[in-house]
């Protein structure tokens, strides 16, 4: 059964674009981050002037990890002598290949705010791929931008390169890579999905796929953004807000909640039993990857159609994201996270299903098939196409997820912003 769950949690991706999702989701005139602004500060500034206090932050985040039992760490220091952004990296546990362009993402058919950038510039794991959007500019220290927009564009920081083949620098302490491949998308899986959900055999047979570390990064990150704030580094407060809103993000998406959403029971003991699990593996892979894929690109170009077209499907589509009050029985980051999953997981079978009947056979249940290379694939043509009824029932499921995700995005700034 391992193998089968390594390989079917491979896709590592969320939302199609986290940038519009967040966008979306601060809409609303109550939105926390509406009429406000910040300057553009480099991190080196941020860390220079706060050094004393932040190696407090990365000392109360060490001890929550301790107390909270998790054992996949070590505990690194921030050395105040030394506020360069190798040691915050070290002291963060990310990347310390990670860069932090000071850029912004622009929002389809939205305004300028500096200077057009190639986005294999912000990021070797970012590229262009028509017919979605990949638009950025950048800017400079001093610039004064939207809160929202900064919010907005650094919400799909974490997928950068943060978490990116981290498994080699064992003095972080992550141990062995619990599900995903070492190298490439999937190498980051375990900090972007949090499996806390599963059937009674997956518990039993693979433990270690209860073991994402997704409640790490949002800990560190809501923290560091609480002190940004408190210290008048507002750029870097909502900056940092964003990179915690991520992974909420992540785990308002089913298929980061739930490791196989299709699969039951009997699937499991059929596999357990079945000399050919090779075989299975392999194909349940390919279908797994290709409703995850549909999945992302179907809301990625109906959010970014959403600001350049009149269909009032995809306005409905961006509506649910700006639905419902912030979650506020929760008291802290890992209350909203247990809620998130626990609500994920048991919506993953619907939002699978549902997909299935909206785009057919041939991308769904075919295993030959591979949705992310076919040259014939293209999501516009797709959609064109789809069944007026299924395209509705598609969109309702939808809104059940993006509307966790956007009270979930609001919910994270009700719990840092001052």
């Amino acid at each position: 059964m391992l193998p089968l769950l390594l390989a079917l949690t491979s896709p590592a991706q969320a939302w199609g674009h986290h940038y519009l999702v967040t966008d979306r989701a601060l809409s609303r005139p109550d939105a926390v981050t509406a009429g406000r602004s910040a300057a553009v500060e480099a991190l080196e500034g941020f860390l220079e002037a706060e050094a004393e206090g932040l190696a407090g932050v990365f000392d109360a985040h060490y001890d929550w990890l301790a107390a909270s039992g998790q054992s996949r760490f070590s505990r690194m220091d921030f050395d105040p002598a030394e506020p360069t952004r190798a040691a915050f990296l070290r002291a963060a546990r990310l990347n310390p290949e990670a860069g932090f362009p000071l850029v912004l993402r622009r929002l389809p058919g939205g305004e300028d705010y500096g200077f057009p950038i190639e986005p294999e510039s912000v990021s070797p794991y970012l590229e262009e791929k028509p017919p979605l959007l990949t638009d950025f500019e950048v800017t400079e220290i001093g610039d004064a931008l939207p809160a929202g927009l900064i919010v907005a564009t650094f919400s799909d920081e974490p997928d950068w390169g943060f978490d990116h083949t981290l498994w080699g620098y064992t003095e972080y302490g992550y141990g062995e890579q619990p599900y995903g491949k070492p190298e490439g998308e999937s190498s980051k899986a375990p900090f972007h999905m949090q499996f806390a959900h599963e059937a009674l055999l997956v518990r039993k047979f693979v433990p270690t796929l209860m073991e994402g570390m997704v409640p790490d990064r949002v800990d560190l990150f809501t923290r560091l953004a609480r002190f940004a704030f408190e210290t008048g580094h507002d750029y870097w407060g909502w900056r940092f807000s964003a990179w915690a809103i991520h992974y909420v993000q992540d785990l308002a998406q089913p298929y980061h909640a739930k490791a196989v959403p299709s699969a039951t029971t009997a699937f499991y003991i059929r596999y357990v039993l079945s000399p050919r699990k090779d075989v299975l593996t392999e194909r349940a892979t390919q279908l797994s990857a290709n409703r995850h894929f549909l999945y992302e690109d179907f809301v990625a170009y109906g959010l970014q159609e959403s600001y350049l077209s009149d269909d009032p499907r995809y306005s409905t589509l961006a509506s649910y994201l700006s639905r419902g009050e912030p979650t506020d029985d929760v008291p802290d980051a890992q209350a909203l996270l247990d809620a998130i999953m626990a609500a994920s997981a048991e919506h993953a079978w619907a939002i699978d299903h549902t997909l299935v009947k909206a785009f057919g056979p041939e991308l769904t249940k075919d295993y030959t098939y591979d949705v992310e290379t076919n040259p014939d694939y293209a999501i516009t043509t797709e959609m064109a196409g789809m069944d007026e009824g299924r395209a509705e029932e598609l969109l309702e499921e939808t809104g059940a997820d993006f509307e966790r995700a956007g009270r979930a995005t609001r919910t994270v700034l009700s719990l840092v912003v001052p």
